[in-house]
């Protein structure tokens, strides 16, 4: 037994990051959009941009936001890029 175990990892001079340091501090909201949809299937554009341009923004100032649609719906890329643009 004159082999001992070498610990080639402490060794390689690999840095550990800790994922945490990293994470940005703020209150993270969820906005989900099934409910501005037609019959709870299709989104209107007409309807759609009026309710952007009438709904209360004010609740997402200052937060990470996430946007979703819970319902078994095709939302066009457009309707996620005109919220994320109020």
């Amino acid at each position: 037994m004159e082999d001992a175990f070498v610990n080639k990892v402490a060794n390689s001079g690999i840095i550990t990051l800790n994922l945490e340091d990293f994470f940005p501090k703020g209150e993270r909201r969820y906005l989900d959009i099934k409910d501005t949809l037609f019959m709870g299937m299709v989104l209107k554009e007409k309807d759609f941009r009026d309710w952007a341009k009438n709904f209360t923004w004010d609740v997402f100032k200052d937060c990470y936001v996430a946007i979703h649609c819970s319902a078994d719906a095709i939302v066009p890329t457009w309707a996620y890029m005109l919220i994320a643009s109020k």
